[in-house]
């Protein structure tokens, strides 16, 4: 199966979204109201469009392809997990590093409790502990991000003089 799909799985990719995408254009086509999509103020009548329900074929075939890439990322991510377990090691200890870190930086984050920011978390009913983890995600991308272009540099530099 992995052969069979390293050889072809760009084009069923390809295929899965031509085919998807004649599926929504041909919905819109079919169910457009003509003279409400020539108007010269459609934008301003987009909230009728979307009324009509042109758009739900395109976002739940949206819908189901991210959830169908997403179930087939992590299906074929443990299979070859399990099947390649020593050639796996490395990820993971990355991912046990990368979920010590995340940790490490929700402890020693602190949960803000002055200015605007207090009052957004108040209205999207933010609690401590929620808080404490968006300052770890974002202490960790940035974390992550730093270490990304420090390695982009670093290995330019070591590829000009090898």
């Amino acid at each position: 199966m992995y052969n069979f799909l390293t050889k072809n799985g760009q084009l069923f990719a390809f295929l899965l979204g031509a085919i998807s995408t004649l599926i929504v254009v041909g919905s819109i086509l079919g169910s457009a109201n003509k003279t409400m999509l020539d108007s010269p103020e459609a934008a301003k009548m987009a909230p009728e469009i979307a009324n009509t329900g042109i758009l739900n074929t395109g976002m739940n075939i949206t819908v189901l392809l991210v959830v169908l890439a997403l179930g087939a990322t992590i299906i074929f991510g443990l299979l070859n997990l399990v099947t390649n377990f020593k050639s796996s090691l490395k990820f993971i200890i990355g991912f046990g590093v990368l979920i010590v870190a995340f940790f490490v930086l929700k402890s020693t984050s602190d949960h803000e409790s002055v200015g605007k920011i207090v009052e957004t978390m108040q209205e999207f009913d933010i609690d401590e502990g929620l808080s404490k983890s968006i300052s770890a995600a974002i202490k960790g991308t940035i974390g992550m991000a730093v270490v990304a272009v420090g390695s982009m540099i670093l290995f330019e530099v070591y590829n000009l003089f090898k």
